[in-house]
């Protein structure tokens, strides 16, 4: 009975504690519009060709910049910050910062604590992830498979306990995602081919969750960002040139549990229609009906559980540059981009859904200069958030 009423005391103790940081809810409200860093915190040997992989220089600037970004900046936050932005993401790859024991380098953790700061001092909220850790090329040793799950499970533990004990004294606008896009060993985007994957997932939500409420203080109450399966939004899928159609992603996504009740956050990225703006293409009625269906199902699948989304990943890849497209990228590409840009704010705020744009807003020199890459595309995004919200 004792035992008991300790228990009970302690839970009561931690829902108190909980109730003086925001909950996931509020927090996804008030992070409304943001951006992330990309191609900076997170790059890697990603795959053959990567910048780091020839030179011997293995510095904290060199991998910072080896993907043709220049270091960030606590100027290029206070732009976002005054321009309307609300929330920054930082994708941070740890595995090449790592030694034997998966202990991360010093400076390296240093560095993105920097960053973190950059982003918190101008009162923004700030996403700190494991990021090419997951994914598709050899590299990427967070995966969703059972067969070697207690070895890739130790590993995700130890990198979480490391930085959830250097941020434990963090305010609430500190957000940790447990991973960007973690997909099967067979390397399966939007529905995994191992039947077993979505355990895996499950099982690493729950171990991401346990660890950072384990190191105690404000990380027993944070808010928590959880990626479905490979950060799917659902849809057409190929397996070894079968084609299928699944939401499973969705519908199978369910939060672990917890010791605070409100304190976690779904997440997906969306880049539906997918390269819908390869080769110039204009934004088409079709394509308007997908991104609508799209939502639907966040409203089916996510929202009507109660689950507060953040979209953590969105952007017209091709007219913002961060693929090639066919030629150069005409004012048309720009138009087509904002109208884009548009849409998504539009379905996601009038939802509470926080979104996040990927990147080529702002890129390269535009970063140092403090020069918006596709302004077109900010105002659309800035302005489309005030009037849903009737600001």
């Amino acid at each position: 009975m004792k035992r008991i009423l300790a228990i009970a005391i302690i839970m009561t103790a931690l829902t108190a504690h909980a109730q003086s940081f925001e909950t996931a809810h509020d927090a996804v409200l008030h992070m409304g519009i943001g951006w992330n860093l990309g191609n900076t915190l997170e790059c890697c040997n990603y795959n053959k060709d990567s910048l780091i992989e020839k030179t011997t220089d293995c510095s904290v600037k060199a991998y910072e910049t080896a993907w043709g970004q220049p270091q960030a900046t606590r100027e290029l936050m206070h732009l976002l910050k005054e321009t309307g932005f609300m929330t920054v993401r930082i994708p941070v790859t740890w595995y090449p910062h790592m030694n034997a024991d998966n202990v991360i380098d010093p400076a390296w953790m240093n560095r993105v604590e920097e960053v973190v700061n950059y982003v918190l001092d101008e009162g923004m909220y700030c996403v700190l992830n494991v990021h090419h850790d997951a994914g598709d090329q050899k590299s990427c040793w967070l995966k969703a498979d059972m067969e070697r799950f207690d070895e890739i499970d130790h590993r995700f533990r130890t990198i979480w306990q490391q930085i959830s004990t250097r941020f434990n004294k963090y305010g609430e606008k500190l957000i940790f995602e447990g991973w960007g896009e973690i997909i099967d060993k067979y390397g399966a985007w939007i529905y995994p081919k191992d039947s077993m994957a979505f355990e895996a997932c499950n099982r690493l939500a729950q171990s991401f969750v346990n660890t950072v409420r384990a190191t105690g203080g404000n990380n027993s109450m944070r808010n928590l960002m959880l990626c479905t399966y490979s950060a799917t939004t659902g849809g057409y899928y190929m397996h070894d040139g079968k084609v299928g159609y699944s939401d499973d992603a969705l519908s199978r996504f369910e939060f672990p549990q917890d010791n605070v009740r409100d304190h976690l956050i779904a997440s997906v990225h969306s880049y539906i229609p997918w390269n819908w703006d390869k080769n110039h293409a204009k934004l088409s009625d079709a394509h308007v009906k997908e991104i609508k269906q799209t939502f639907e199902k966040f409203d089916k699948y996510i929202l009507s559980r109660n689950m507060p989304l953040v979209i953590g990943e969105y952007g017209a890849l091709y007219c913002d540059g961060v693929y090639e497209q066919n030629g150069t990228i005409t004012e048309e590409d720009k138009e087509e981009g904002a109208k884009y840009a548009q849409l998504m704010v539009e379905e996601a705020i009038k939802r509470d859904i926080s979104l996040l744009y990927f990147m080529g807003i702002i890129d390269k020199e535009d970063r140092t200069s403090l020069r918006w890459s596709r302004p077109k595309t900010v105002e659309a995004i800035v302005k489309t958030y005030k009037k849903v919200r009737n600001e």
